[in-house]
């Protein structure tokens, strides 16, 4: 059986990972010229956001047998409003490496696995879905889906990620919310040891050319001073797909449209559907029912992204008030049974109500 993988990231990687373990050794075609190449984010899993009321950690390890080492849990948050601030204190979710670190969530599930990767290879997929049995698109990105006709947009963000040296706890992120600066979007900061962090700041709908203005805005109205290493701008878009897959071809990540576009978060559900998409593969399973909850869970938290696009700094100023009242914290952000998806219902009233 001949598989090609297109992206070695997260998706294309635990694909592979599944496919081997099955005796079934893909090609996979990676663009840069080695695993997690320039990539200045990380990842935080919010345990309030999780799907399954295990946390990110045991899910994929009890689950998939995967076991894969955080950087650190989360412990703190502090969220800032332009006229609120709040900080939430517990076991909250963990912060994982991405790129080219040795620990990176990329690397860990590289470690030990006999794939051939093609590096520096960028690949059309009508250059390749006729030679292969099938085709796994990993490329985290809309292009292929879209060629496919599959792709409905929800959200397009620009994105600049900074390294950023300071003083740092290992252990707390930071998070801040200004229509002034980003819109219905948001900064924020993680560590990537007590001197390192990765600062970032996204904005939704507007051109690559006008970063900048948002990006000093940013840093002016808080204050920021940073010393700044390195920075890189991506344009991303969100959103759905109304199907998977498509003859020999399988989407997986963002290309299966598994990126929620309330905060962006989609790490565990590329692992996931490239593992899934593997398991279709060798089993005969239907794909699409397979990542079914994953979609539904993603069309929830849509409800929080529609509302979030209606919010003036007002609503935000409110917003972080009511996150920071002691019967929330004590009630939802170290509760594994309350989850953010199980309130999509109330956001789902605010749109109803807004939009009429």
């Amino acid at each position: 059986m001949k598989i090609a993988i297109i992206g070695a990231g997260l998706a294309g990687l635990a694909c592979a990972r599944e496919l081997i373990k099955n005796g079934i050794y893909p090609t996979i075609f990676e663009k840069k010229s080695c695993i997690g190449k320039d990539y200045l984010l990380s990842t935080t899993t919010l345990r309030i956001l999780d799907r399954s009321y295990r946390t990110s950690v045991k899910y994929l390890n009890q689950r998939y047998n995967l076991k894969l080492k955080p950087f650190s849990p989360l412990r703190e948050i502090t969220m800032i409003a332009p006229q609120r601030q709040t900080v939430v204190r517990g076991k909250l979710g963990y912060i994982y490496m991405r790129g080219e670190e040795e620990n990176s969530l990329e690397n860990q599930i590289a470690r030990g696995l006999n794939a051939n990767i093609l590096f520096d290879n960028f690949v059309d997929i009508n250059d390749v879905k006729n030679h292969f049995d099938y085709i796994i698109a990993a490329t985290g990105n809309e292009a292929i889906p879209k060629t496919l006709g599959v792709w409905t947009p929800t959200f397009n963000v620009c994105l600049r990620a900074a390294v950023v040296l300071g003083d740092f706890k290992t252990d707390c992120v930071k998070m801040w919310v200004n229509t002034d600066y980003s819109k219905s979007c948001y900064g924020y900061i993680s560590p990537y040891s007590t001197k390192e962090a990765r600062l970032l700041l996204t904005v939704d709908n507007i051109t690559p050319y006008e970063m900048d203005y948002y990006w000093d805005k940013f840093f002016n109205e808080e204050n920021l001073s940073y010393d700044i290493i390195e920075t890189k701008d991506i344009e991303y878009s969100i959103g759905t797909t109304s199907s998977a897959k498509a003859g020999n071809i399988y989407l997986v990540g963002n290309c299966a449209g598994l990126i929620d576009d309330f905060l962006g978060f989609g790490a565990v559900n590329a692992i996931e559907s490239g593992i899934l998409a593997a398991k279709s593969i060798v089993k005969g399973l239907d794909y699409n029912e397979l990542i079914k909850p994953m979609k539904k869970h993603v069309t929830k938290l849509h409800e929080f992204r529609k509302a979030l696009n209606s919010f003036d700094n007002k609503d935000l100023n409110r917003l972080i008030t009511f996150l920071g009242l002691p019967v929330v914290k004590q009630l939802i952000y170290n509760n594994p049974l309350i989850k953010g998806k199980n309130f999509s219902f109330i956001a789902r009233m605010y749109n109803s109500i807004k939009n009429r």
